[in-house]
This record gives C-alpha cells, structure tokens and sequence, in this order.
C-alpha cells in the first residue's frame, strides 16, 4: 500500500537566507512509510522569511490500483505499525479453539458437509481478537493464503465498512500477480467503485462469469485447497452505533460463499450481540459457530497465563527484589483467576498492571486484592471501559438498573445466606411486583437484557454475569460513576410493594421483612406500608418463625431502630401490631426489653 513519504529540500550552504521555503509530500503507491527530513543538515545562520508549504502526490500515471490504495485501512491489518490492540494468544493457551478452527480451515473443499462460514463469539474480554490475530499469524507460518480486517470502534479508520473490501483485495493483490490484473481491469473500468454499497464493492470477489480469484495459481492454495481465508475480527464494532452495515456485510459474505465453486472461507468473530445473531440465523446456509465458554477450559489457560506473567515480573521488574521466593501465593493466582471468571480481559488487565506499575509488584497484588486502597491509578481502568461502554450502549437505562439491582439484591441474599429467605424471589417477580404496569410482562426485561448480551445472560429466571468483576464495579460507585448501583436505596424503593403483596405470596413478604431489617431509614411509602399490612395478615404467618425464633427478635429490633427516636407514636403503633401478632404465635419472655 501506498504511504506519505515526506521529504524536504536540503542545502549544504552554510550561510543561506531564503524567502521561500518548500516542503514536497510525495506519494508513491508501491512504497512503504519513510520518512525523511534533511533540510539544511549542515547549514549555519539561516533565515527562512515567507515559508510555504507545497504537497505533491505523484503516482504512478494510469496506475487504476492507486483507487484501491486510497481506501486501505492499514491499522486494520494484521500487524499494522498504528495499531494499539496487537495481542496475541499466550502460548500453551487456547489450543483447543485454535485447533478446531485450523481444522476446519483444512477441510476438504469438495466436501459439501463443511460449512464455508465459521463465527467466533463470546462474552466481552473472552479472547476473540486474539485468537483470530494467532490464527492470521500461523496462517504465514502454514501458507494459508489469508487477509483479514481488525475492526476497532476507537479508531476511525476502521470503525466503518466502507474500507473492508478494499483493505481485504490489498492483500490478495499483494499475494496474487492474477488477482492483481483482475482487480486493475475492474478498476479501469469503473474508477468510483469503493464508493459504491457494500455490496457492489463485495461484487470485486465475485465477478460474473469469471471470479478473479479462482485463478489464483495452485501454489498459493492452502491445505484446503481453497485459495483464500477471509478473517473478519470485531463485526461488533463496526457501526457500532446504527449497526446497520453489520447486517449488510453479513448479507454481503452470504452471496459471496453462495456463488458455485466459490473460493473462500470465511472466520468472523464478534460479541453475540442481538443484531449479529439474527444476521447469522437468516442466512441460506448452515455455520459453524464456536461460543467461548467453559467448555473450552478457560479457567486452565488463563491459570497458565497468570503463572507466567508472574515469573517474567520477578525477572524483570524494576522492583524484583522486594518480592520474596513465595511470592506469590498459590492462593494469589487462584484469586486473579477465580475473580476472571473465564475471561481473559480481567487477567490481561490484572497483570498489565502489575508489570507496568512502577510500584513494587507485591503492593500492585495488595492493591488489586483489596488490602490497599486503589490510588490514583485503577488497576481496573480498561476493564471499567469496557463495562461503561456496553451499558452506555442499552436503549432504556432505568430499566437497566432496575434489572441489574434485583439481580444484585438476589446475590446478595444468596452470599449472605440470610436466614429470612427460605424462598429468594425470582428478579423477575421482584420487579413486577414492584412496578406491574412496567414488568408485568417478560417482554420488556428480555429486551433489556438481550442488549447486554455481552456481559450478561438469562439462566433461568435470574441473570448471569459473564464476569464476576462486573459485580465489584457495579456496587463501587468510583469506578462505576452514573452506572453505580446502590442496593440499599433499590431495596427500599420495592419494599412498600412487596410487602402490600404479603397476604398473598410468603415470599413477598419473607423478602419484604429482610429488606426491613437492613433498612438504614423508612421512607413514608414503607411506614405506610407497614401501618396498613400486620404481619398477622401474611399469607402464612409462621413462617416468620420458621427458621430461627430470632428472626422476630430481629424484626422488633429493627422497629425500634427505625422510629423510636423520630417518630414515637408510628414505633408504638408498628410495635403493637408486631407484638399482639407474637403473642398468639409464642412466649413473649422471648422478645427483647424495647421501650413502648
């Protein structure tokens, strides 16, 4: 491709006094990025006056290939000098999913059973990238005839499809004398292609009647024996805003692998996010897909990857000789990779920061461990980025939150193994019990969650979070900022409605009682609530007793601690009710002394 090459006049005058000073760009198509200034290397006492800069592009005259240089998206190949997110898989990891893909790019051609499309997917930070960056890698190595194309929303270069095509015949013209001639007939013939659709441009590919690349000569053909692997790595970034080009580059690759004895194959990875999966199903033919899960042992490579970052530290860090022999622990990996939950992203963003933190890394560990406080650098920075960036992304944010705090409401139930919750409510319930005209239905609390599909899932009736980090980011209000959620404050706004559903569902109102008793201040909507409803009105009073005759002691505690000392007359009358009720169901030598 070509570069901007930069060049200035030089002059070995020693004494010059000059009115106009020149700077010539060239540009030549068949050059790489050189860069040279050399202007009055060894001049002395020079006085530029009137300076003007001149830009020259030359290229080679008639040359239609110049038309196809103009829209590279050079950061979006595979080990461009401009690109920031270069990475690649640790050795000894992934092999499974790199094997399962290399093995389908082996295929047999003729065998009509192998599907011509493989999708990659998976939760946010679970390795996609840089498994495709290997896979383009050893495709050198195996002469596998390969281009690809890194989408990256941070980069405006390759943030959109309109440079896909042209970047991805940049390769194959690179590699292919043949396919080169093609693409320049086409090209002379209609200079303004790359500006057409997506589709026309796809048409390159696929030309009617003689395809330039089934003529790619056999040397060049891979293992499979099909002259071309097209790699596509981040569809979920491109557009990412309207989305729209995602389909019609999804719908493009269709025709393109449709055509009779086409020659490619081709890998697309992305997040699974709503849009993509419908893409994927409404094609006309069967993919293959591999999903990043558990199933591909995740936990063991990143055990492996965390190991060895640790071993290049103590070799190399600047402060190496503050760590001792044991460190780190056993116990210490195992926390970076429970706490990763499957993801690489949290034990790349983990052990980034221990090596490049100029702090010793055993007090980095402290502070990623929580024992120290997290100073002015989070560890957790590009982590936190990613979280913001998905949520920012979901259409209704209250509905959002709503769904997220009842999910952390609920795991905060379950860790804390409360002893008032011999039934947790599903979120699902809590929220339609809290607002029936907004979560009376299902619809609109699967739509939501469809959104986040990144980070998230519906596992029956509660959701799963992909990343066990998401929950330390959501209740840390630093890190999180206008995404933070505050547990105590949802619980009381639900209370009074859960509670009001008492005489009819136990578990409104084993739920209800709970939130009560970790109340830190009773708003009028929960007094309210419990002036009308008496514990004796409950569905099944004795449960409240069920578990542990402590759970009234609890309860009463609770009463006092709420109102007592601001408001007298509402604690005696919450307090009566609560009494009379414990007077039919036990011994009131149980209850504890409490004023009223």
């Amino acid at each position: 491709m070509p570069s901007d090459n930069i060049y200035l006049a030089s002059s070995a005058s020693r004494n010059c006094d000059l009115d106009t000073l020149t700077l010539s760009r060239h540009r030549h198509p068949n050059r790489g990025s050189i860069t040279s200034i050399d202007i009055f290397q060894n001049a002395t006492n020079c006085r530029i006056k009137n300076s003007s800069f001149v830009l020259n592009n030359i290229q080679a005259p008639g040359d239609p290939l110049n038309k196809l240089y103009d829209q590279v998206a050079t950061n979006a190949i595979l080990n461009a000098g401009g690109r920031a997110d270069q990475v690649k898989c640790y050795p000894g990891t992934r092999e499974e999913v790199i094997g399962l893909i290399e093995r389908w790019m082996d295929s047999d051609a003729k065998d009509n059973t192998i599907p011509n499309m493989m999708w990659l997917s998976g939760p946010a930070g679970a390795g996609k990238s840089a498994i495709v960056q290997t896979i383009a890698e050893r495709c050198k190595e195996r002469n596998v005839l390969a281009a690809n194309f890194f989408f990256f929303r941070a980069d405006p270069t390759r943030s959109a499809a309109q440079a896909l095509v042209a970047t991805l015949l940049y390769q194959i013209v690179k590699a292919s004398p043949v396919a080169r001639q093609a693409i320049e007939t086409v090209l002379s013939e209609d200079p303004l292609l790359f500006g057409a659709s997506i589709q026309d441009q796809f048409n390159l590919l696929r030309l009617s009647g003689s395809p330039p690349l089934h003529h790619i000569p056999p040397s060049l053909e891979s293992p499979a024996r099909r002259p071309i692997v097209l790699l596509i790595d981040g569809l979920d970034e491109c557009d990412s805003e309207r989305k729209l080009s995602q389909r019609q580059i999804i719908q493009a690759l269709e025709h393109l692998l449709m055509q009779n004895d086409s020659p490619f194959l081709v890998l697309v990875a992305s997040r699974a996010e709503p849009q993509l999966c419908m893409a994927f199903k409404q094609l006309g033919f069967p993919i293959k897909s591999i999903f990043l899960d558990d199933q591909y042992a995740p936990e063991r490579d990143i055990r492996t990857f965390v190991t060895g970052e640790f071993k290049k530290i103590k070799k190399s860090h600047d402060l190496a000789h503050t760590l001792g022999d044991s460190w780190p622990s056993v116990n210490n990996v195992e926390a970076i990779v429970r706490k990763s939950s499957g993801q690489f992203i949290f034990a790349a963003t983990v052990m980034r920061f221990l090596s490049n933190s100029s702090a010793s890394p055993m007090l980095s560990l402290e502070i990623v461990l929580g024992i120290v406080p997290i100073g002015k650098n989070s560890p957790f920075s590009q982590l936190d980025a990613v979280y913001t960036y998905i949520l920012s992304q979901a259409d209704n944010q209250e509905v959002v939150k709503d769904l997220l705090s009842a999910q952390l409401l609920h795991n905060t139930f379950n860790r804390d193994n409360r002893v008032l919750q011999p039934i947790i409510l599903p979120i699902k319930t809590i929220l339609s019990t809290y607002n029936p005209a907004r979560y009376g239905r299902a619809l609109i609390t699967n739509s939501c969650a469809s959104e986040l599909t990144a980070i998230l899932q519906f596992q029956g009736n509660q959701l799963k979070f992909y990343h066990a980090s998401f929950t330390d980011f959501l209740e840390n209000k630093s890190r999180s900022g206008e995404y933070h959620i505050d547990i105590g404050a949802f619980g009381a706004k639900i209370l009074p409605a859960l509670w009001m559903k008492a005489p009819e569902s136990m578990s409104s109102a084993l739920t209800a009682l709970e939130l009560f008793i970790t109340l830190k201040k009773p708003t009028p909507e929960i007094t309210k609530a419990f002036l009308t409803i008496s514990p004796a009105s409950t569905k099944n009073p004795n449960l409240i007793l069920k578990y542990n005759s402590n759970n009234a002691i609890r309860i009463f505690k609770s009463i006092y601690r709420l109102y007592y000392h601001d408001d007298v007359k509402t604690y005696k009358k919450i307090l009566h009710q609560w009494a009379s009720w414990y007077v039919s169901a036990r011994d009131l030598t149980d209850l504890p002394h409490l004023p009223g």
